[in-house]
């Protein structure tokens, strides 16, 4: 084999680096110019995010009528499983009631509870009304 043939490839090895470097450089100036990008980025939503988010109450208060609300849905769910389970299809005594697990930390306030029909408010720990159900 040539002598030349075999020293070209070490020949083009430099070449090869510094087409190398030099992409190298421009992905890292690219990558640089991204970050940077972001960052401001990330500076304007955190000011708008004052502004835009929820204030504290409004937050809480949202939070408590969904829970409400899923005490009352769980609730009327026990009402109804228990009446068409029973054997003259009424619903239960409220001594007989379990109240689920969802209306935990919530005041229940009956306006009705008979043995074909049923009635109630969910309210905060204040009294506030959040939620109500009633059934036929």
């Amino acid at each position: 084999m040539n002598r030349a043939a075999l020293l070209l490839p070490l020949a083009l090895v430099p070449l090869l680096a510094g087409c190398q470097d030099r992409q190298a450089r421009a992905d890292q100036a690219e990558l640089a110019r991204r970050v940077t990008a972001l960052e401001a980025e990330v500076r304007t939503l955190r000011g708008q995010s004052a502004v835009l988010s929820p204030t504290l109450p409004e937050a809480s208060e949202a939070t408590a009528r969904a829970a409400a609300g899923n005490c009352a849905t769980a609730l009327a769910r026990t009402l109804e499983t228990y009446r068409n389970s029973s054997l003259d299809t009424r619903y239960p005594t409220r001594t007989q009631l379990e109240e689920p697990d969802a209306c935990a930390g919530l005041r229940v306030e009956w306006t009705a509870l008979e043995a074909q029909s049923y009635a109630f408010r969910v309210q905060s720990a204040q009294g506030q009304e959040l939620a109500r159900q009633s059934g036929p």
